[in-house]
């Protein structure tokens, strides 16, 4: 592939019907009035702008300095005409106190929620819990008839009841027969409370004990038995199911808080977004089996309320032994008070992975007069703007732009 080899770039239409082959895509958290919308921390040295937006001082001295707007409705903002210190919110972050996460362990200082992360840092009381029961052992409940059984948790203990069922109940019927034996050697009888404590009573269903001693004969006994371990298996399958689903509700929320930082992550790259295609070589497969497969990436914007835009990945229509590569506007909610046609520059780079020498770099201005820089109509514009014959395949496979089953194409659109 020839790196320095100039191409034009021209305006390109996705075929209809094509199928995308889609990308898959902790305490001292302050209140919303307190937090820095670029850092989403707590305000540090707050200001606030002429268009009533409060930031942290450094967060948006560095933001003005790389885009000039406001990050969160695009007005165009100065350093030294919009931005004043916010004393008054500064005095109610200094006026909040919080309790040491070590409280519990007997740290009683209090902090403003701006010094509390070097507290816990310094905290006499953030040492590691030693365990003082390493060396104890959980005994089988069968432990008092002869079950020698010991385990290293609760879990475990209820497993060995589940399964054991049966030499439980040979245990015991051992037991209750050497107690019989020894009474009637003896000849003594024993009252009804000296009953109760040899012998098991059979909770009743909602887990209270029974209220009746166990009758004296062997059936009733084994009766009584087995009913307690239909109780304890039922107890065991509810537990099962409230696991069960408290799982699914952390997976589905671990699910939830990864698309929200990834959709953050999308929204404030500042058009510099960086695309890697994984699974490469199957995706690369399913093109070339099918020339109306494409590749899209996510959508990613210019600026936090600006321009929306997504790259295609496939083969060309022009040339089977060459990819296109392509940028599509799509729709966001702010495309009524943004300006139209889009004007700016765009750069492509596919990442040569293993001498950067050979990276490949392109660079096209927009054209105001073609479809794919107007307001789009639909979710993404079917017309796009790139190169109809970006790269040989052959030269991508194996001139090192892939490593690991990975593509990177690095875009960056800037608005002029």
């Amino acid at each position: 592939m020839d790196h320095n080899n100039t191409k034009n770039a021209s305006e390109g239409i996705a075929p209809m019907g094509i199928t995308a082959l889609n990308e898959t895509v902790l305490t001292n958290q302050p209140e919303s009035r307190y937090e820095c919308p670029v850092c989403l921390n707590w305000l540090r040295d707050p200001v606030i702008t002429t268009c009533g937006h409060k930031f942290c001082k450094s967060c948006i001295t560095s933001w003005l300095q790389n885009s000039g707007h406001c990050p969160i409705d695009n007005i165009n903002l100065s350093m030294k005409v919009d931005i004043f210190p916010d004393n008054y919110t500064k005095r109610e972050i200094q006026e909040q106190r919080m309790s040491c996460p070590f409280a519990g362990k007997g740290c009683t200082v209090k902090v403003t929620p701006l010094d509390l992360d070097a507290h816990i840092s310094t905290c006499e009381f953030n040492q590691p819990e030693a365990s003082t029961h390493h060396d104890v052992r959980i005994p089988c409940s069968f432990s008092a008839v002869g079950c020698k059984e010991t385990f290293d948790n609760q879990e475990a203990a209820n497993t060995h009841l589940h399964n054991d069922i049966l030499s439980h109940m040979s245990l015991l019927m051992n037991a209750y027969s050497k107690i019989k034996i020894d009474n009637d050697m003896s000849n003594t009888s024993i009252d009804a409370k000296e009953q109760e404590a040899l012998l098991w009573e059979a909770p009743d269903k909602n887990g209270n004990e029974a209220s009746t001693p166990l009758p004296n004969d062997t059936s009733a006994l084994i009766r009584a038995l087995y009913e307690r371990v239909v109780v304890l298996e039922q107890r065991n399958r509810e537990q099962d199911i409230v696991i069960a689903n408290i799982s699914k509700q952390l997976s589905a929320f671990a699910v939830a808080k990864m698309k929200q930082n990834n959709d953050m992550l999308l929204r404030y790259c500042m058009g510099n977004y960086i695309w890697k295609v994984d699974n490469f070589k199957a995706r690369l497969e399913a093109m070339l089996k099918d020339h109306n497969k494409m590749l899209y990436s996510p959508g990613f914007y210019t600026s936090p309320n600006g321009y929306r835009f997504c790259v295609r990945l496939n083969i060309s229509p022009l040339n089977p032994l060459c990819f296109a590569l392509h940028v599509h506007l799509m729709k966001t909610e702010n495309d009524e008070y943004l300006d139209w046609p889009f004007n700016g520059r765009i750069s492509f780079s596919m990442i040569n992975q293993y001498d950067s020498e050979y990276t490949q770099r392109d660079t096209m201005m927009s054209n105001s007069s073609l479809v794919a820089f107007r307001k789009p109509t639909s979710e993404i514009c079917v017309r796009g703007f790139g190169y109809n014959e970006y790269a040989e395949v052959s030269d991508v496979v194996r001139n090192g732009f892939v490593k690991n089953d990975v593509l990177i194409i690095s875009v960056r659109i800037k608005c002029v």
